[in-house]
């Protein structure tokens, strides 16, 4: 018998995280570093403004089950930063986390702003099914506080591209 192709297309995680991400569309590939929450309780962001930060209490990219969210800087006091083209995603968009295992492919189904710093628990799942959640800034900004908004991309596994 011949073998069969998955139609799931998940990777083997090994428990290792996403090292570099990928959305050609808009121009985006990043280095990708874990972070924790930091002790104000916000989703810690790498510093640098050139690297995305996976947050490491979620699902590795490519499990079964849960979100992968990675989060990163619109922009820093230097100009760009690392997730700068991510307002420009769009439905249909392909995305790929690389880790150390392989390759998981995502394809975006919907991009949202949201008010507000906080998390919305719909993007934080732990058994629900596979997603890929980017997280950055937008909106007014505010002198002290920072960026008001959010914006959500939110994917679903689909076949890793290659470009």
């Amino acid at each position: 018998m011949p073998p069969q192709r998955s139609t799931v297309h998940t990777i083997s995680t090994g428990g290792w995280g996403p090292i570099r991400l990928a959305l050609p569309e808009v121009g985006l590939d990043a280095a990708v570093v874990p972070v924790g929450v930091g002790t104000d309780g916000r989703l810690a962001v790498p510093g640098d403004g050139k690297s995305a930060g996976w947050w490491k209490d979620t699902a590795p990219p490519g499990s079964r089950q849960g979100s992968t969210v990675i989060a990163g800087h619109l922009d820093t006091r230097r100009g760009a930063a690392v997730f700068a083209s991510l307002t420009g995603a769009k439905p249909g968009d392909r995305v790929a986390v690389t880790t150390r295992a392989g390759m998981a492919g995502y394809k975006v189904r919907a991009v949202t702003v949201r008010r507000g710093a906080a998390l919305p628990g719909e993007f934080i799942t732990t058994k629900g099914p596979p997603r890929l959640v980017l997280v950055t800034c937008t909106g007014p900004y505010r002198q002290g506080s920072g960026y008001r908004d959010r914006l959500y991309v939110d994917a679903t596994p689909a076949p890793p591209t290659t470009r």
